[in-house]
């Protein structure tokens, strides 16, 4: 099975759906040394004029999030692009199967909300996803970091602090191959990988009602 990661930054969510089983092929217009895969450098929009994507089984969508942080100044967020609906209409179009993530402030439905509790990580780190297939997910538990956890670290901006050490994060979001920059965007790829095994899912029961389907065509009316 392929993903496609759009917007993958140094692949968080890439490495989940890679330990979901999935083989990945990153898109992001600014080039990592440190993404583990196969990666497509240039602009998401102007790559998808020409990228097959029926050789996808999986999209999986990151858009920037800058205009919905809460981190971003309010003065500033302006100066971000809103790319969610042009984004979701790329993916609607597609056909495929697909998952858009962001930060719970974000104009999307909040078909899933994962947060790293559900996870055993020792990072809050609430995203929202909105899918277009079956997903049964536990609801998240109560909002902590730093203050309310001892611990626990918030992963944002430059590190160090209250917020806790690098290695700190690194260990709390389960990644290990980024700078500083890099894990401040990423997406833990637990969240990814549990996503991913539900994409699975629908992939094998489309795939077994085909297989009716195709029997019941082959069974001679009387």
């Amino acid at each position: 099975m392929k993903a496609l990661d759009l917007f993958c930054c140094a692949g968080g969510a890439s490495m989940g759906l890679h330990q979901s089983g999935f083989e990945v092929i990153g898109v992001d217009r600014n080039f990592s040394k440190n993404y583990p895969f196969q990666m497509i450098v240039g602009d998401v929009f102007d790559v998808l004029t020409w990228l097959d994507l029926g050789m996808f089984d999986f999209i999986w969508a990151s858009p920037p999030c800058q205009q919905f942080s809460k981190a971003t100044p309010a003065t500033r967020r302006a100066m971000h692009a809103d790319l969610i609906v042009p984004v979701r209409d790329v993916l609607e179009a597609s056909g495929k199967l697909y998952c858009m993530e962001n930060v719970e402030c974000a104009p999307m439905r909040p078909d899933v909300v994962l947060t790293g509790d559900m996870f055993g990580l020792n990072t809050y780190r609430k995203r929202i996803f909105e899918v277009n297939f079956p997903v049964l997910a536990p609801a998240p538990g109560p909002r902590f970091g730093p203050e309310t956890r001892p611990g626990a670290v918030t992963v944002a901006g430059g590190g160090g602090g209250s917020a806790g050490t690098f290695s700190a994060w690194c260990d709390a979001m389960e990644i290990h191959w980024m700078n500083r920059r890099e894990i401040v965007q990423a997406v833990p790829p637990a969240y990814a990988r549990f996503l991913a095994d539900w994409v699975k899912k629908a992939i094998g029961d489309q795939a077994k009602f085909n297989l009716a389907h195709h029997k019941a065509e082959m069974v001679p009316s009387e």
